[in-house]
């Protein structure tokens, strides 16, 4: 059997958070040798048009990809039971859209779905309504809009990715093992579930009572999760996503990942 190519490794400006703003990710990115970024968009304020204009302009001059924009989920209110909440959070994922569509990404990241907005009563058939209609949105504009596990969310296993498989929601994956171990969730078949939807993937690592350590520092199997990735078709990029402050540790995690190649 000939040898895998190594995946292609990316930063998220997540990352960086809370030290580097995020129009100035893209240079710290192409300084440590990153060719494809994730944005992290932190503030509302970030989806100004002039915003947009200046990341265009910032990741052209740098020769980047941007491969996703992630929006936080705390901006939208899409169930609501104020009105204009709901109009607002429809129109800024409008101007989300629009913002990845400009800067040719491929997906919005979304978490969709909380624990907390379950508990207040908002159901499962309305989450599925609003992905449809959201994930419809961005693929009207060329952008798919990638659902992630996560533990504080109400699709942090197979079960929840393969129940919105099942209903035909237009919508790609996110997968994020630290997630998926944070939830106690079989990674690897949240993988397998989410199969030939995965649109990007998240990396750091898990340890028992740490958050988001640098990958291979914590519990993870990085050769098995790769491998499971490749199994997919899954081609890239891993996006680094433990916040550090140190441009060694970025630059390390990717020798190591990059390593990784049966």
């Amino acid at each position: 059997m000939s040898e895998s190519r190594p995946l292609v490794v990316g930063l998220s400006s997540a990352a960086l958070y809370p030290h580097v703003m995020t129009e100035d990710a893209p240079a710290v990115a192409a300084d440590l040798g990153f060719g494809v970024i994730e944005l992290y968009l932190q503030t509302v304020g970030e989806y100004h048009p002039l915003f947009l204009a200046e990341l265009q302009q910032r990741t052209y001059d740098l020769g980047l990809t941007v491969h996703a924009l992630h929006i936080d989920t705390r901006h939208y209110h899409f169930w609501s039971d104020y009105r204009r909440r709901r109009d607002e959070a429809a129109a800024l994922f409008a101007e989300a859209v629009h913002m990845a569509a400009s800067l040719d990404a491929l997906c919005i990241d979304w978490h969709g779905l909380t624990q907390a907005e379950v508990k207040a009563g908002v159901t499962i058939e309305a989450f599925l309504d609003t992905a449809a209609a959201l994930g419809e949105c961005a693929a009207a504009d060329g952008v798919v809009l990638s659902l992630e596990n996560v533990s504080w969310c109400w699709m942090r296993g197979p079960a929840e990715v393969m129940r919105l498989r099942q209903a035909g929601t237009p919508v790609g994956f996110t997968f994020d093992p630290f997630q998926a171990a944070e939830a106690q969730a079989d990674p690897l078949a949240i993988v397998a579930a989410m199969g030939d939807g995965l649109t990007n993937v998240h990396v750091s690592d898990y340890a028992p009572g740490h958050r988001h350590l640098p990958v291979s520092e914590g519990d993870l199997d990085w050769h098995a999760l790769l491998s499971a990735l490749r199994a997919t078709g899954y081609g890239g990029p891993l996006m680094l996503e433990a916040p550090q402050t140190s441009g060694e540790s970025f630059v390390r995690q990717r020798h190591y990942l990059e390593g990784i190649r049966a």
